[in-house]
């Protein structure tokens, strides 16, 4: 009897060790499973993420070639202008040239409309006559056109020789010459003005007194200057005292049109 609870017992423990040992087996299948579920499925988000991310910086990239486009374009379109330009070549005129037809004649109405409204009302309060002023304005445009012709014709009395005895061609010369007028335009441009006119026309005024020539000298080494500018251009030009329309102001002297002109 003890002996068949004895082999009982042992038949039983000998199948608890084996269901113990397949317990195992199956708790490593499981972990091995699990690990393997977990790695694909980090896997799976890195490369959701990477291909996601991948979009995004496609998307972005081909939004900024889009809105880069019509900037490209409009920068080619300004380099084609330039490229065609010349600094001045007739009747051609750079963007980037601050003595250029256009800018002489902006400068011009710059004076007109602002500084010289100013300069009016206090001669006026001084009681100046409006005739003595416009026959003073006149004669300053005159006079610094005189100036600056003078140089201009030394040049090109220089470049006469130069022609002669140099070998080069009539049309180098004449460009040389050109570009030798135009950096003598440039250095007035940076001169000081009232050092220009001082050293140009000092008697401008000598009939006005000190107050009066106060009020006056800015406009008078404003309009000394802008003349020799305007002089020095290609072709000269002038503010067209001849076609001067007379004003119910009398006040209102400064002429309208600029003009092609010789010395006046």
């Amino acid at each position: 009897m003890e002996k068949n609870v004895a082999e009982v017992e042992t038949f039983y423990k000998q199948k608890l060790d084996e269901m113990s040992a397949a317990l195992k087996r199956k708790d490593k299948e499981l972990k091995s499973f699990k690990d393997r579920l977990a790695a694909q499925l980090a896997a799976s988000r890195e490369k959701t993420t990477s291909f996601t991310m991948e979009a995004s910086l496609k998307e972005q990239l081909y939004e900024a070639r889009v809105a880069q486009k019509p900037k490209d374009r409009d920068l080619k379109s300004m380099k084609d202008r330039m490229a065609s330009m010349t600094f001045k070549s007739g009747n051609t005129e750079s963007m980037n040239n601050p003595v250029s037809k256009t800018r002489l004649i902006e400068m011009y109405d710059k004076m007109k409309l602002l500084q010289w409204p100013k300069v009016k009302d206090q001669l006026q309060s001084r009681s100046v006559q409006s005739k003595v002023v416009q026959g003073l304005i006149q004669e300053t445009f005159r006079t610094a056109a005189g100036e600056a012709n003078k140089k201009k014709q030394q040049i090109e009395e220089a470049f006469g020789l130069n022609e002669c005895s140099s070998g080069l061609s009539p049309q180098k010369v004449k460009e040389f010459r050109q570009l030798t007028v135009q950096n003598l335009q440039m250095a007035l441009f940076h001169t000081n003005k009232e050092e220009l006119l001082k050293s140009g026309f000092p008697e401008l005024g000598g009939q006005f007194s000190e107050e009066v020539m106060e009020n006056l000298r800015p406009l008078t080494s404003e309009c000394y200057w802008l003349s020799c500018l305007m002089a020095l251009n290609n072709p000269p030009l002038q503010p067209d005292w001849k076609n001067l329309v007379p004003s119910m102001d009398p006040w209102d002297i400064f002429p309208r049109n600029i003009t092609s002109a010789s010395v006046m």
